[in-house]
């Protein structure tokens, strides 16, 4: 018997294969002839239309012709397939030739020889042979257990069923018809086999059916659809042959054959899926382990029915329940011994899980970067210690908490929209700087990473956030930006400096060279000469201040700045400066009052007039 035990192992699917054809017309095309045939086969079996030899012909010529169909469909499907599929179309299609071929031979008799077939014959060789050969076709399909103890238990549980199902046909009556049957000892054997054969087959054809994967559903339903009407007519044959009720113009039960053999052959031209899914069956249904306690239920109120109504069980029976109690019993054993096999096998599991678990937990508690499990409501659901020592606060007092406590007003609805992907499922992970408020309302600045965890129906369960300190980097990248925009003006001031010596140079030098060129080149008088000759000392003196002033521009720098006081008139140091930036600008007017009264007075004559000729500058620089 399969226990709970046995439930926990994955079930393998049969994988059946057939001819490869797409689409649903070439099936829908011969279903629906098989349809056809099969309503005129069942019609004229039943009512014996034109007279009752062309009902025999029909019978036995139309029951042959439908084996060698499905034989033939199943054996272009072995062709076109390989390994263990091959393999089970070939099965199928030897059981439907030999059925096929006992039918012949029955033909032979009723058709060509126009006499009765006798029983047993060489057809129900054929007959017979059909069963194993589509037993093993079924089980072909799919590969065997791998615990030698589940191997054990399928055969036992599959026995079981067998000799359970054949003990309750016998006492409701099938034992009494044999006793009865006027027909030889051997033949009655022979007659035996076919419900026996049709008890295993029914018992395959569960057993195979719930390990089918769902995309072959379809497939496997025609070929156990196909057995099963093949059993149904074998066992009516077998009951009507015991009891002298079947003649030679067969029964309206005779369809089954030609029904189930049509399902067969059609099994191979159902359309095949684009995609090879293979999907991973879930442990069994209460049902399908039930099962065999149901057929041992049905034999043992069969037990208590015999006795009920005083009657005992005759020796076969009493085998049959003796044989069934034995296999019951081993099979517990064997069940037992798997429990216990798994049991140990799930404790040890179960102590490599618990070991696992630890050490996940000790790694995630040790980890240097703060860890969080976010809920999809944005509350935190549990925290690793470094995460609450980022936040100076407590794994516990985080627990629950939403994650908007711990970020700066200014964050939580730009992290909100950095979510939204993530929520939406088009990316796997994100990640972000964002500045958090501790616990002591101190700020600091975290790098964070955020990936969706999702369970096995695709439903987004939680967050997985990591989290690190950049509050220094932060703070160093915010120093080397000011540094940087400090270079920037810097540079500007430079170039603007660079501009102005350049063009205060060049004003110079064009005073000097023209004067000079004057002097050298033109007659002029001594009183010219002198005129020209103290423009170009103004201009000297201009460029020696503008070197001073850059010198001085470097003490300053440095801290080498010194001051020379001497007596000096204001007056003329002021009035010197307006006509020098007067001569400087043509577009601009400069007055000056000056108080004529004004005494000397004790200053850096130099300084001063830097001071000034820079405010005259600048106001020329400004002013419109």
């Amino acid at each position: 018997m399969q226990n709970a035990s046995a439930a926990l192992q994955l079930r393998r699917p049969i994988v059946v294969t057939g001819l490869g054809i797409h689409g649903w017309r070439p099936f829908a095309i011969a279903a629906t002839a098989s349809g056809v045939v099969a309503i005129l086969f069942t019609g004229w079996t039943a009512y014996h239309w034109i007279s009752d030899q062309a009902t025999i012909d029909v019978d036995d010529i139309g029951e042959a012709a439908a084996a060698f169909i499905a034989a033939f469909s199943c054996a272009l499907a072995a062709a076109r397939n390989a390994g263990r599929t091959r393999l089970a179309w070939s099965f199928f299609a030897a059981s439907a030739l030999s059925w096929g071929v006992g039918e012949v031979i029955w033909s032979v008799y009723q058709v060509g020889f126009g006499i009765a077939v006798p029983f047993p014959s060489a057809a129900d060789a054929g007959f017979l042979l059909a069963v194993p050969l589509a037993v093993i076709g079924v089980f072909a399909f799919t590969s065997a257990p791998s615990r030698i103890a589940t191997r054990g238990e399928t055969v036992l549980s599959g026995t079981i069923v067998a000799l359970s199902l054949l003990f309750i046909a016998w006492t409701f009556g099938l034992g009494k018809v044999y006793e009865s049957s006027p027909t030889t000892p051997e033949a009655q054997a022979i007659g035996l086999a076919y419900p026996v054969g049709d008890i295993i087959v029914a018992t395959v054809l569960v057993v195979a059916l719930r390990r089918a994967r769902r995309a072959e559903i379809g497939r496997m339903l025609l070929l156990l659809g196909g057995l099963a009407f093949a059993a149904l007519a074998d066992s009516a044959f077998a009951y009507m042959t015991a009891n002298g009720s079947y003649g030679a113009l067969g029964s309206v039960l005779d369809a089954g054959w030609v029904v189930g053999y049509l399902l067969i052959a059609l099994a191979p031209i159902w359309p095949a899926r684009d995609r090879n899914e293979l999907k991973a069956e879930g442990p069994l249904e209460l049902w399908q382990l039930a099962l065999p306690w149901v057929a041992v239920l049905g034999a043992a109120i069969a037990a208590v029915n015999q006795a009920a109504t005083n009657q005992n069980l005759d020796r076969f029976a009493t085998v049959l329940a003796g044989s069934i109690g034995i296999l019951f019993v081993a099979s517990h054993v064997l069940s037992h011994r798997d429990s216990l096999s798994l049991l140990v096998k799930s404790q040890r599991a179960e102590a490599q899980l618990e070991h696992r678990n630890n050490l996940l937990d000790e790694i995630v508690s040790h980890a240097p970067l703060g860890i969080a499990r976010v809920g999809v409501d944005m509350n935190i659901i549990d925290v690793n210690p470094r995460m609450a020592a980022l936040l100076r606060t407590s794994p516990p007092k985080m627990t629950g908490e939403a994650v908007a406590k711990y970020l700066h007003p200014d964050e939580f609805t730009r992290v909100f929209e950095v979510f939204q992907p993530l929520w939406r499922g088009v990316v796997d992970t994100i990640e972000s700087d964002s500045r958090a408020i501790r616990a002591d309302n101190t700020d600091v600045w975290l790098h964070w990473s955020a990936t969706g965890v999702r369970n096995a129906a695709g439903r987004l369960e939680y967050f997985l956030a990591m989290y690190e300190d950049t509050d220094a980097e932060h703070a160093a990248n915010e120093a080397a930006a000011a540094h940087l925009a400090g270079l920037e003006r810097l540079n500007r001031l430079k170039s603007e400096f660079v501009s102005l010596v350049s063009h205060e140079f060049r004003t110079a030098l064009v005073g000097i060279s023209g004067f000079s060129e004057m002097i050298r080149d033109e007659d002029v008088s001594l009183e010219e000469a002198k005129t020209y000759a103290g423009d170009i000392n103004k201009d000297a003196d201009r460029l020696n201040r503008m070197i001073n002033d850059m010198l001085d521009l470097d003490r300053i720098e440095a801290g080498h700045l010194t001051l020379h006081p001497q007596p000096v008139d204001l007056n003329s140091l002021l009035q010197d400066a307006v006509d020098r930036a007067r001569a400087s600008s043509a577009r601009h007017v400069f007055k000056s009052t000056l108080d004529p009264l004004q005494p000397s007075v004790l200053a850096d004559p130099d300084r001063i007039a830097q001071v000034v000729a820079n405010l005259l500058s600048n106001a020329i620089k400004y002013s419109p």
